[in-house]
């Protein structure tokens, strides 16, 4: 199992929640562009960073915001 780092030390990176049905309606939704249009509002969501902090995009409205995604594949 790979490891990911974080100040704890590494971590086991959990690749049982992947499923490839998932992958390929995503893709399909993004071709069809299903998602949230340009100007509009976007839906509050809650995050964990690699400290387990929980970030809440709700607690930054109105001010800038970058949402960076990277992958440890």
């Amino acid at each position: 199992m790979r490891t990911i780092a974080s100040r704890e030390g590494p971590r086991p990176y959990n690749y049982r929640h992947f499923r490839l049905r998932h992958f390929l309606a995503e893709g399909l939704a993004t071709y069809r562009a299903e998602g949230v249009p340009p100007g509009a509002l976007a839906p509050d969501f809650e995050l964990p960073d690699t400290d387990d902090t929980k970030w809440r995009l709700s607690d930054y409205r109105g001010r800038p915001v970058l949402l960076h995604f990277g992958s440890y594949t």
